[in-house]
Formats: structure tokens, C-alpha cells, sequence
């Protein structure tokens, strides 16, 4: 058997796939480059920006706890304050320091436009003193401040703090006057959204989002992300990278980019995110190519196999095909002529081709047949000598017992079975015209053994006048005879039985006629009946061995039932359960056979 091999339509398509692929595979790499390229070089500049901001407001800061050190330390402010820790608030010099305090803060703070208000806090009494401004804003104040400023506990001294107010957070700061005797405090309250102006103006012109968050992770700021999303940035941005970014993607499916910046005088840090669609957006055609490429060649793909399959697949598929059906035997498949040159020679050549096969094979099969018709006719003859040689030594027999009157039943049943002899010619007799041949036979051998051997005969009605090689049954009769009768005294009987068997699904009146042939003998030895069930049995032995059981008779039976049937007659013999010989022969018939007739 030859090797599996592969087919053109596969090897076709491999080839392209090795050939595109790799060009498909190098302008989606080269479309992920220029995107992280771009992803680069935005966050490198969004990492600038927020750092420049970041160091901005570290600076302000820091200012800011300048200008509180001062007024606690040696500024001219610093007597006031002393003043507000010595005297009952209701004095004179109270209420002047007070004013000379407040008036300075007014001052001062338009130099410091990030922070709210600046403050001082007294312990004992407890009591906040905030700048001039509104009384809705003064309220507000002190709101935020007291609860904070009231809990020594809670509040920090010498750094920046958060403290929340509702859903709004401020950066306090408090510094304590020098004076060991006074429990002093100045400081400074900043919003949270304060620090982030500046950079909230570029949200509007590139998507930029920034947000302010505690060194906890809390965010200060307002922002369009969730508490969730808030952490999982955090966490993210915890972990090294290479990249000068970090990839984030949002709950609700938006992939953004973050970048942060930290804050070296608050315990603060600032993140920037950015909307990786809104990034790309200048990269519009390098987005469509990402997803136009597969659909692209999926459609090259498409045409190309169908093309492929026009002009190549389906015409080595017809010649395939045709080729198949010759070798099954159908050798009146013709190829329609295809467009192409190389095509059109080969179906040409095939068409040709298999016009010489179908040309020789009518002729060598023209041959078997004669081959066969007289090889038939041969066989057929060979069974006449046959029986003459035997019918000669019965009347020898007879004769010599001086049995006339048994020589002339004998001569009687002679005379019919000559009369079928001279019809013996035909190719195929009816079924009953066997049978009467056979009964002549037993007749003539019953005059031999009269008080020995019988027979009987079953012939189902409907098989009367269907047809049969002549001389099927009577070679198996003869060798019963013969071989099969036993050599004690005891009664031997042949019977011959036949009947119509319908096969399933073979329609209707369609299947076998079985005939039975069986004797209560001396049966056959286990050697006989293994050769004489064998599939095959060397034809020169057995005709050679024309007197044994199984003889040339047997064979020359085969041979015709093969010749005319094929594999579809069946010869089986065995031996019966008893004693005795039973042979089983099933021929291919119709109900309705009505072949009649026919020389060879």
C-alpha cells in the first residue's frame, strides 16, 4: 500500500500561510511598536508634567512651613502671640494682638494663594483664631479645625497632615510657638483641590486625569474612578517596571495608562491616568490596520481558494475521480475538456486512454467467453462417458444374475434416460426434468439391490419448472450409490429434498433454492469431509481420482455451478448427526423463473 500523502489543496495553502503570515506577523509587530512608542513617549511627558507639578507644590509647601516658623520663632509677629496666650480675651492687649495677627495673616496670604487660611490655636483656653474672612467661610474653618485641633491625640506637630471634613480633604499644618511657658500654635489649612488646579486645566485638551492620594491610598480629589479603582492603581504602581508607564484597565472595560509623582514634604503622591483610546487617537490608521489586516487576508485567503480551486483543485479533482472509476471498472467515464492547456492535454490523454482500456477489455472479455462456452461444453460432455461406463456395469450385473425381467425394467428406464441425454445439450433444464433423470437412475439401481435401497423425493410445487444446469443433482446420487451404501443388511435410503428460501431485503421472490441431498450411509471420514469443505481442492487429484468419493463428477459440478453462478452458488457437505451423508446445494433463483430454453 503507498504511503499517506499529502494534497496539493494542502500543500497550496501551507505555502501561501508560510509566505503571508510571516509579512502579516511583521505589520502587527511593527503597528505594536509605534503604539508603545507612543505610550512612551505621552507617559514620559505626563510623568514631566505632574513631577514639575508635584515639585511645584513641594515648594509651596515648604514655603508655607517657612513663613509659620518665622511667625512662631522671631517674627514681629511673635510678641502677639505670646500676647494671646497671657491675657483673658476680653483685655485690650488681647484684642490688639489679635487684630495685629490677623492683620498680618491678610498680608501675608496673598503671597500664599494655595492655602485657605492661616490659623492660631490656644490649649488653654481652647480657642481657634482664623483669618479675616467671611463668616460662612470662618464657620467652615472651624468646622474642619476643631474637633481636629481639640484631640491632642489625634492632631501631629512639625508636619503636614490630612484631615477629612465631610466628603472634602485639607492639608493642616501646625507649628508651636518657641516659648515653652505658652501652648501657642500657628498654622496653615489647605484644600486638597487646591493643589490640583493647575494641572485639572489640561483634563479638558488631552483626557489627562489627575488625582491627589494619600500616602494610605485614599484619594483627595475628585475623580470619575471608583474606591476599587483607586486600589488596584495603587497596587499596580507598587510594582516595578521597566516601562516608563503602567497599564491599567477599569472596571467598566476603559484601559487607561498611569504614571505618578511623590511629594517629599506631605505624605502625598500624585497619579496620572490617561485613556489609551484617547492616546491612540492620533494613531488612527495604525488602529484600522491592526484590525483590517486579518480581515484582509482572510478575504486574500477566500480568493485565493477559490481561485486555486477553479483552475486547479477541481480539475485534478475530475481526473482523480475518473481515474478512481476506472479502476473500479466503469470505463465508459469521459472528462469534459478544461481551459487550460496543461489540463486539456491531460483529460485528452485520459479520454483516449480510456477508450483503448474500454476497446481491450470488450475483447479480451469477448475471448473468456468463448474460452468459457467451450470449456463448458467440455465439461458438460464429460459426464455422459461417465454414466455410461456405470449404466454398462449394471446391465453387466443382470445379465449375468439371468434377471430378465429386471433387464427390461431397466432397459424401459435406459430408454428415458437416453431420451434425456439427447436434450442434455441445453445450457439449463427445468428442475423436475432433473429429478425424473434422477429417478430413473435410483430405479435402475433399485433392480440392482431390490431388497437393499430406496428413495424419496420432496419437490416443493412452485420449483417445478425452474431451471438448473442439467446433471446438477445426479453426480451426488451416483456417488451415494456408489460409495455411500453400507455393507452391513440393513435398509439404505436416499432422499432428495427441495425448496424455494426467500433471502431479507433481496425483494420480493428473490433468494435460494435449496437442495438437500442425504443418505443414512456409511458416511464420509473426517479426512474426506475436511477436503471436500475446503475453499479449494487441486483439480488434477480429483480428476485423476475420478472413482473416489468426490470424484471428477463432484468436480466437473463445481466447475459449472462456478462458471455460471460465481460465488453466489454453494456446495457444503456433512456428516448427518446419526449416521449417513447429507449434501446441501443453494443456487441463486427467481420465483418467477421463466428463462426457458437455450442452447449453449
Amino acid at each position: 500500500m503507498a504511503r499517506k500523502k499529502r494534497t496539493l489543496r494542502y500543500k497550496f495553502i501551507i505555502g501561501f500561510f508560510v509566505v503571508t503570515v510571516p509579512l502579516i506577523l511583521f505589520l502587527f509587530y511593527n503597528n505594536y511598536y509605534a503604539m508603545n512608542v507612543v505610550r512612551e513617549q505621552v507617559s514620559q511627558s505626563n510623568s514631566f508634567l505632574i513631577s514639575t507639578q508635584a515639585a511645584k507644590k513641594d515648594m509651596t509647601l515648604e514655603q508655607t512651613v517657612s513663613y509659620l516658623l518665622k511667625q512662631a520663632t522671631n517674627n514681629p509677629s511673635y510678641p502677639n502671640l505670646l500676647t494671646l496666650s497671657s491675657y483673658p480675651e476680653d483685655s485690650g492687649d488681647y484684642f490688639f494682638a489679635k487684630q495685629a495677627l490677623l492683620t498680618s495673616f491678610d498680608q501675608d496670604q496673598s503671597a500664599y494663594k494655595e492655602v485657605d487660611t492661616f490659623f492660631v490655636y490656644l490649649d488653654k483656653p481652647s480657642r481657634l483664631i482664623t483669618s479675616q474672612r467671611t463668616y460662612g467661610e470662618i464657620e467652615r474653618y472651624h468646622h474642619v479645625l476643631d474637633g481636629y485641633l481639640a484631640d491632642r491625640g489625634q492632631r501631629k506637630v512639625h508636619e503636614w497632615d490630612i484631615i477629612q471634613a465631610e466628603s472634602t480633604y485639607y492639608l493642616v499644618r501646625l507649628e508651636r510657638v518657641a516659648d515653652d511657658g505658652a501652648a501657642v500654635y500657628v498654622g496653615a489649612l489647605i484644600k486638597a483641590e487646591r493643589i490640583m488646579d493647575e494641572l485639572n486645566a489640561a483634563k479638558s485638551d488631552s483626557g489627562l486625569e489627575e488625582l491627589l492620594v494619600s500616602s494610605e491610598g485614599v484619594p483627595l480629589t475628585a475623580t470619575s474612578l471608583s474606591p476599587g479603582d483607586v486600589e488596584r492603581i495603587e497596587t499596580i504602581l507598587k510594582k516595578p517596571s521597566s516601562e516608563a508607564y503602567h497599564k491599567f484597565t477599569q472596571v467598566g472595560g476603559m484601559r487607561y495608562l498611569a504614571v505618578n509623582a511623590d511629594f517629599t514634604q506631605a505624605p502625598l503622591h500624585m497619579i496620572a491616568i490617561v485613556p489609551e483610546k484617547s492616546l491612540l487617537s492620533q494613531l488612527f490608521y495604525f488602529q484600522g490596520a491592526i484590525y483590517l489586516i486579518p480581515v484582509l487576508g482572510l478575504v486574500v485567503i477566500l480568493f485565493y481558494s477559490i481561485f486555486l480551486k477553479q483552475t486547479l483543485l477541481e480539475p485534478m479533482g475530475a481526473l482523480m475521480s475518473g481515474m478512481r472509476r476506472i479502476m473500479h471498472g466503469d470505463l465508459n467515464v469521459r472528462l469534459k475538456e478544461e481551459s487550460s492547456y496543461e489540463f486539456a492535454f491531460l483529460i485528452d490523454t485520459f479520454n483516449s486512454m480510456a477508450e483503448q482500456i474500454s476497446s481491450l477489455k470488450i475483447n479480451v472479455y469477448e475471448g473468456m467467453l468463448k474460452k468459457q462456452e467451450a470449456e463448458f461444453k467440455h465439461l458438460q460432455a464429460q459426464i455422459n462417458p461417465h454414466f455410461y461406463l456405470n449404466s454398462l456395469n449394471i446391465i453387466y450385473s443382470l445379465s449375468a444374475l439371468r434377471k430378465n425381467d429386471l433387464v427390461e425394467q431397466m432397459t424401459e428406464h435406459l430408454a428415458d434416460y437416453f431420451r434425456f441425454i439427447t436434450r442434455a445439450h441445453r445450457s439449463l433444464i427445468t428442475l423436475s426434468e432433473e429429478i425424473d433423470h434422477i429417478s430413473n437412475y435410483l430405479e435402475i439401481q433399485k433392480l440392482r439391490f431390490p431388497d437393499k435401497l430406496s428413495f424419496e423425493i420432496d419437490l416443493q410445487a412452485s420449483l417445478i419448472g425452474w431451471m438448473l444446469p442439467p446433471l446438477t443433482i445426479q453426480p451426488f446420487i451416483e456417488n451415494a450409490v456408489i460409495h455411500g451404501m453400507p455393507e452391513e443388511d440393513r435398509p439404505y435410503i436416499i432422499s432428495i429434498t427441495a425448496k424455494y428460501i426467500a433471502e431479507e431485503g433481496a425483494g420480493e421472490g428473490k433468494g435460494v433454492c435449496e437442495i438437500i441431498i442425504a443418505d443414512n450411509g456409511r458416511g464420509l471420514s473426517p479426512e474426506k469431509l475436511q477436503q471436500l469443505r475446503a475453499s479449494s481442492v487441486a483439480e488434477g487429484t480429483e480428476q485423476v481420482n475420478s472413482q473416489g468419493q468426490g470424484g471428477l463428477g463432484i468436480w466437473n459440478v463445481r466447475r459449472r455451478l462456478t462458471m455460471i453462478y460465481g460465488s453466489l452458488a454453494e456446495i457444503r457437505f456433512f456428516n448427518r448427526e446419526t449416521e449417513g451423508t447429507m449434501v446441501r446445494i443453494k443456487l441463486p433463483m427467481e420465483l418467477d423463473n421463466e428463462r426457458g430454453d437455450s442452447d449453449v
